[in-house]
């Protein structure tokens, strides 16, 4: 008997410039936040205790370091040239929003960094990464490249890995990563179906009605796309489109919206056009290629209402199983502090049919003002044994490197951080050397 799959964890260090910048498309709580003061050094803190809590539970987790920020070559290009100092005082009364986007720390959110098939579900037998070209937002499509260039450098030593181009950076092609994909696996992690969630199509037929308040941020046409770049078998995938309702009311991407881990997804109502339909057919080719059970928890409206939902994050927890093998969740301390989530949340682990036993709660204030939960914070990747070993430990999160980063951030990370901050130049410097000393830990 061959070993199982492993899963690991793939964080992304948060960076000395977070700040709110209200930048995210159909991110309710980004753009109320907007020109608060940030804590970059309490962001990053949270992060690594996030971090730490996943390795503690057995689950091989790794990082990427902080992109160097603000990104010079980016304004450049937007034409802002000659002297830095002035370059940021001439970006910050003309456009702050630019300057916002030059300084953003949004890969932080690893979910959206890209999204990958293990070799054992493709047809060539390869490790396949596609990462994000992230073209929905003015913020975020300067990381596709950088990913791009960590990812590679990440899984080099992995011969059977490809880490492909992101797709072409076109709105009919916007793709933002595994936050609208799921892969449902056998209980050996061996043999698996991938959802792939979208917005209504704007090229062919597509499910009324579309938003009316938000751009959905996920195409059907990237989606497609994605799969055919990650090798899988038509059989293997299954497209479900986003309703209009949860985009308007806030779910930009469907980690927002859905959660899952192995055989079991937990969505809510609102999630998915024709739903029923939907989930009959991921539970019919989840059978079809395990031999194995699918199981679908549906929250109603009546249980959760959409609104709070959003607001919560409930369902950007982490659905984790751990060393014993039984399923945990990591949720952000607002699921606590509302009293219908954390009353769901406690008759899911009082179910004896529900495999979830524990629930830990989980401060991540800086990043859930910004639109992001603890599932937001990582990329999944399934691995074999002799995949996981070349990997090595050049990125992983150890007690010895933990603590280092905790060092270096309450040594080099701002306290607070305001949109004013950003047109100095000695910060400007200040960060990007504090990121150049983050790259150099791994």
């Amino acid at each position: 008997m061959t070993a199982p799959n492993i899963e690991i964890n793939i964080d992304g260090m948060i960076g000395p410039t977070h700040h709110f910048g209200g930048l995210g498309v159909g991110n309710i709580a980004s753009l109320a936040s907007r020109n608060q003061v940030s804590s970059p050094r309490e962001a990053a803190l949270e992060g690594l205790a996030k971090m730490e809590l996943v390795a503690g539970m057995g689950i091989p987790q790794f990082y990427l370091p902080p992109p160097e920020r603000p990104n010079w070559c980016w304004l450049e290009s937007l034409g802002f040239t000659g002297d830095r100092r002035d370059v940021l005082r001439k970006c910050f009364d003309e456009s702050p929003s630019l300057l916002s986007a030059a300084y953003s720390s949004a890969f932080m959110w690893t979910a959206n960094a890209a999204t990958v098939a293990p070799s054992s579900d493709t047809m060539d037998s390869r490790l396949h990464v596609v990462p994000a070209n992230l073209c929905s937002n003015l913020h975020r499509g300067q990381e596709a490249a950088e990913r791009r260039d960590q990812l590679r450098n990440m899984f080099g030593s992995i011969n059977d890995a490809q880490i492909h181009e992101p797709l072409p950076s076109v709105i009919a092609l916007r793709d933002e990563g595994a936050a609208n994909h799921m892969r449902h696996c056998s209980r050996d992690g061996k043999k698996a179906i991938h959802v792939f969630v979208h917005g209504p199509s704007e090229h062919g037929p597509s499910i009324e009605p579309h938003p009316k308040r938000f751009t959905p941020r996920q195409s059907e046409l990237a989606a497609r796309r994605v799969a055919c770049l990650l090798h899988l078998r038509d059989e293997d995938c299954v497209f479900v489109q986003q309703t209009a309702q949860a985009i308007d009311a806030g779910v930009f991407h469907n980690d927002v919206i859905a959660m899952s881990n192995g055989n079991r997804m937990i969505y809510h109502e609102h999630a998915f056009e024709n739903s029923e339909q939907g989930v009959e057919t991921i539970r019919q080719r989840f059978h079809a290629k395990t031999g194995e059970g699918f199981a679908g928890i549906c929250v109603s409206e009546s249980e959760l209402p959409l609104e709070e939902a959003v607001r919560t994050y409930l369902f950007n927890s982490q659905l984790l199983s751990g060393d014993s093998g039984a399923m945990e969740l990591i949720s952000p301390s607002d699921c606590l502090e509302s009293p219908a989530v954390s009353a769901l949340i406690q008759r899911w682990v009082q179910d004896e049919n529900n495999p979830i036993r524990e629930v830990r709660y989980l401060s991540l204030d800086q990043s859930m003002k910004n639109g992001g939960g603890p599932a937001c914070l990582r990329l999944r990747a399934m691995l074999t044994v002799e995949q996981l070993s070349l990997l090595g430990d050049r990125f992983k999160v150890t007690e010895k490197r933990l603590a280092r980063l905790r060092s270096e951030v309450m040594q080099r990370y701002p306290a607070t951080l305001s949109l004013n901050d950003l047109a100095r130049l000695d910060f400007a410097e200040n960060a990007i050397a504090t990121a150049k000393v983050m790259a150099a830990l791994t």
